[in-house]
Formats: structure tokens, C-alpha cells, sequence
């Protein structure tokens, strides 16, 4: 095998170690969420989303696209032998983190009762959101850690700190949640008031936000401390005697980072603009109280994004392990090998997403009654009917990325823009016209992504005379999920009325679901044995196919 072809096998097993701790990291992420909403409730959850999303958009700012940056540069770096600048490139965007890190956490921080007050008129908000500050300090010089690992060529340090973080995360929330909620119950009692305790609830699941970046960078630390002899080795075989300015390099860093930080924001913050609308509008033109305001918004970031997130993990996680591929087969010139993995990387995505959309919307009921109580109407269908989200933000999420590694930066940016226009103005239509609810910001939501997966397309297709490929990526796989999602919604009742086990009864469900999706995509041959010779143990996989004659 050459060289070249271990590099890309290497690549893909990458990315497959990455999405797999991505996938475990957003369970996770939905299994402690399910005793944390049991304990603060709809409300509290609501407080803590309010305070969560001005956090996001903070935290992009910070850390979203400097690891990326550090991890082109250092790659390029290492690439060439310059290992010596590869470390400057490390410790200038150290430095930068640590700068940008400590002011945006000083905004969250001592702008807190501003925002949560002024901003999302939810001043109850503003206890979840303090404890957020130093979380964003953190989180920055860790995800430098993480793209400098990435640069050196290893996912394995950035998987397990995602997974030590996401269990710390749960575990202290959980707790922290359940005793200030008990604490803020008393205080309530003595000032005769309401909604301390799922304030400082709120508050006690932040903290755990906070616990577990600490304890991920410990580890990343520890790991770093580790790779420093090899590291010293490196920068002792190193003849390069031209070093980098510290100034040039924060400069490389800011022009790389900048355009996916920018299409970050533009893409995460139109949740954050929709809470502070749907809020004004619904405690202002419908008279509704603040903590019915704060009930519903709960309902649909904690239970329904949850939910629809868990699927798209998956493509956040090709999509950060295909721009630096992508953007090696454009500068080399290999415009057909470019097209032909763009095809794999949105045909992969939607053999996932579309299932996935389809098998929430049909078990959306016995799924949220299994994982969340106090479960109503408004949960269930917002879940049924809102599960196209799951493959839009999957499409949108790929496509960006393809952009990105195409050196179309700054189109995500511009296409996030205009997609985020169009959506507050179908959103301030359908609730403040229409008087749809929570409903129209379903819509809205859904409707935001769609803008830009259309966008995107068109992009793509202007830039390299792409041709999107729609009988096995899409048509199929949806006709084969639709005929599956009958089929599961007959087995898990069928189950359920013999077992009365509802947990039993979606595991079983959920099995029959994944074999026969699996076996309508060989009869529709939407899988060739190209597919699974590049996906890890797709070899194995495949020779069993053949000796059962399958393939």
C-alpha cells in the first residue's frame, strides 16, 4: 500500500474514532439531561437553555475556529519537517486563546444580568449564566490542546477528553442541579416567591458544564506533558533554521479562523435571537407569564433539540474530518477524486440522517415517555413532526464544510446570513402574526437549515459543475426508511402489548428497524462494495455479505 493510501486509510479511521466519541458524547449529553429535567422541571430547563445560548455563541467566538486553524497549520508544518514552527504555531495560538478566552468569559461573566435580563427578558436566567464565564476560559486554551493533536495527526486525545468531559459534565450536573434546586426551594419559602429553585436548578447544570472542561483539560495536559519527548525529539531533527514570527502567525491563525467562526455564529445564533424573540413576543403581545414562557422554550431546546442532535452528531463529525482532506485534493488539483468524495461524504450523511428523522418521528411518544416525565402533547409533536431537521442540519452541516474545504470560506458565512434573515422573519410571522407558538418556531427552525442546504447546493455546483447524485442518496434511502419506520412502529406496539416493557419493547423495535434498513439498502443497492472497503472493518463486513450472498 503507498503511502499516500495509508494516510487516507488513517484519515478515515480518524474520523470514525472522532464521530464515535461524538456520538457517545451527545448520549450521554441526553441521558443526564433526562434526571436533570425531572428534577428542575420544563422551567428550569428553560433557564438553562436561556443562559446557555448567548453562551454558545460566546464560546464560538473563543474556540470553534482557532482548533481548526491550529490543526491546518500545524499539519502543513509537520508535513514539511518544520516542527520547530509547528510548536510556535501551538504557543502563538496559545496565547490567543487565553486572551480571547478571558474576554469574552469576563462579557459572560459580568454581563450576565444584563443579557439574561435585558436581552431574553428572563432575569432568573442570569444565576445559570455566571457560572458559564470561566467555563468559556477553559474551554479555549482546551481546544487549542485538541487541534494541535489533531495537527500532529491523532484524534484519539480529542476523543477521550471528549468523553472524560461529557461524563464529569453529567455527573456533577446531576447533582449540583438536584442540591441547589433543594436550596432554592427553601429560599423561596422564606421570601414567599417562586422560581428560585429552578433558577439555582439551572445553575447547578451549568456547573457542570464547568467541572467537566476542567477535567478535560487536565487530561489533555497530562497527555501534552506526554507527547513532549517525542515532540523535543522532532524539533531536534529539525534544520530550519527561518523561524515564524509570533506576529505572522496570529495573523495566519485569525485569517484562517475567522470565516468559520463567522459561519459558526451566524448558523448557532439564530437560536439565541429566536429565545429573546419568542420571549418578547409571547410575554409581551400574549400576556404569558415568564415561567410559562421559559416552560415551553424548555420543551423545545431540552427536549427536542436534544433528541434531534443526537443523529447529527455524526455529521459534525465527518464534516471536521473531511476539510482538511478536501482541501489537499483542491490544492493538488484532483478535481475528479474531489467530486467522488463529496458524493460519498453527503451520501454517507444521508444514509444516517434520513433513518434517524424517520424512526423519532415514529417513536417520538414511547421515546420521550421513557426518558422524561411530565411528557404532553406539545412534546410529542414537536418531536413527530419536526424530525426534517435532522436532515437538514445533517446537509447543511456536511455542505458547509465542503465549502470550507474547498476554499469557498467565505460562502457558509454569507449563505448562514441570509438563511438567518429569512428565518426570523417566517418566525416573527408565524408567532407574532399567525399565533403558531412554539410551532413557529419549529418551522422556523427547520426551514432555517433548508435555506442553506439549498444555498450550499448551488454553491457547490457553480464552483466545481457538480451534480448531485439523488436515486441512492436520497429517493432510496428515504423509501427504504419509510417502509422501516412502518415497520418498527408495528413492532414496538406489538411488543409492548405482550411485554408491557417499553424499554424492552424500543430496544427490540429499534433492532428489527437497523436490520431492515440495512437489507432494503442492499436490494435498492444503494451500498456497493466500494462503500465498505472504505469504512473500517468494511472488509470483514463484506466478506460475510458474499458468503451469505447478499452482495
Amino acid at each position: 500500500m503507498s503511502k499516500r493510501n495509508k494516510k487516507r486509510d488513517n484519515f478515515i479511521v480518524q474520523g470514525t474514532i472522532l464521530a464515535a466519541a461524538g456520538l457517545i458524547v451527545r448520549i450521554i449529553g441526553l441521558i443526564y439531561r433526562i434526571p436533570m429535567t425531572n428534577i428542575i422541571g420544563d422551567e428550569g430547563m428553560g433557564y438553562y437553555s436561556f443562559a446557555y445560548e448567548p453562551y454558545s455563541v460566546m464560546l464560538l467566538l473563543s474556540y470553534h475556529g482557532l482548533p481548526t486553524a491550529v490543526s491546518k497549520l500545524t499539519a502543513e508544518r509537520n508535513g514539511e519537517g518544520r516542527f520547530k514552527n509547528s510548536h510556535r504555531v501551538f504557543r502563538a495560538a496559545m496565547l490567543l486563546a487565553i486572551l480571547i478566552g478571558a474576554v469574552t468569559g469576563a462579557i459572560i461573566y459580568y454581563g450576565a444580568e444584563y443579557i439574561a435580563g435585558g436581552l431574553n427578558n428572563q432575569p432568573m436566567s442570569a444565576y445559570a449564566l455566571k457560572v458559564l464565564g470561566p467555563t468559556i476560559f477553559i474551554l479555549a486554551i482546551m481546544g487549542i490542546l485538541r487541534g494541535y493533536f489533531q495537527g500532529m495527526g491523532t484524534m484519539v486525545p480529542t476523543a477521550i477528553s471528549q468523553i472524560f468531559e461529557a461524563i464529569a459534565n453529567a455527573l456533577v450536573s446531576v447533582f449540583a442541579a438536584s442540591y441547589l434546586f433543594a436550596a432554592g426551594e427553601k429560599f423561596d419559602l422564606v421570601l414567599n416567591e417562586t422560581s428560585h429553585a429552578e433558577a439555582y436548578g439551572a445553575a447547578g447544570g451549568t456547573m457542570g458544564t464547568f467541572m467537566g472542561a476542567a477535567v478535560g483539560l487536565v487530561f489533555l495536559i497530562f497527555v501534552y506533558f506526554m507527547f513532549r519527548p517525542m515532540l523535543n525529539r522532532q524539533m531536534r531533527k529539525d534544520k530550519n533554521t527561518r523561524k515564524e514570527s509570533y506576529g505572522r502567525l496570529v495573523n495566519l491563525l485569525v485569517m484562517t479562523s475567522a470565516p468559520i467562526i463567522l459561519s459558526s455564529v451566524i448558523f448557532n445564533v439564530s437560536t439565541t435571537i429566536d429565545g429573546a424573540l419568542f420571549s418578547s413576543l409571547m410575554q409581551g403581545r400574549y400576556k404569558l407569564s415568564e415561567n410559562t414562557v421559559a416552560s415551553l422554550w424548555g420543551i423545545f431546546t431540552n427536549k427536542y433539540k436534544i433528541m434531534i442532535m443526537v443523529p447529527v452528531a455524526i455529521a459534525t463529525a465527518l464534516a471536521t474530518s473531511i476539510i482538511p482532506d478536501f482541501s489537499e485534493e483542491m490544492a493538488a488539483g484532483n478535481k475528479g477524486r474531489l467530486v467522488n468524495k463529496i458524493h460519498h461524504a453527503i451520501r454517507f450523511t444521508m444514509l444516517i440522517a434520513i433513518p434517524s428523522a424517520v424512526g423519532l418521528s415514529v417513536l417520538a411518544r414511547p421515546v420521550l415517555v421513557l426518558l422524561f416525565d411530565n411528557v404532553g402533547d406539545v412534546d410529542v409533536n414537536l418531536l413527530r413532526f419536526g424530525t426534517l431537521a435532522v436532515v437538514f442540519y445533517s446537509l447543511s452541516t456536511i455542505t458547509n464544510a465542503v465549502l470550507q474545504g474547498i476554499d469557498q470560506m467565505k460562502k457558509p458565512v454569507i449563505h448562514a446570513a441570509i438563511a438567518l434573515g429569512a428565518h426570523l422573519l417566517v418566525l416573527a410571522l408565524l408567532v407574532g402574526v399567525f399565533k403558531t407558538s412554539i410551532y413557529g418556531v419549529l418551522v422556523s427552525y427547520i426551514l432555517f437549515a433548508l435555506f442553506i442546504c439549498i444555498l450550499n447546493a448551488i454553491a457547490i455546483r457553480n464552483t466545481l459543475a457538480y451534480r448531485q447524485e439523488y436515486m441512492r442518496t436520497f429517493l432510496f434511502p428515504t423509501i427504504a426508511s419509510v417502509i422501516m419506520g412502518a415497520a418498527v412502529l408495528g413492532a414496538y406496539y406489538g411488543l409492548n402489548s405482550l411485554t408491557k416493557n417499553t424499554f424492552l419493547s424500543l430496544l427490540l423495535s429499534i433492532v428489527v428497524g437497523i436490520l431492515l434498513y440495512f437489507i432494503l439498502l442492499l436490494v435498492f443497492r444503494c451500498l456497493k462494495e466500494e462503500d465498505f472497503r472504505s469504512i473500517p472493518m468494511g472488509g470483514s463486513l463484506l466478506k460475510v455479505l458474499k458468503i451469505l450472498h447478499l452482495m
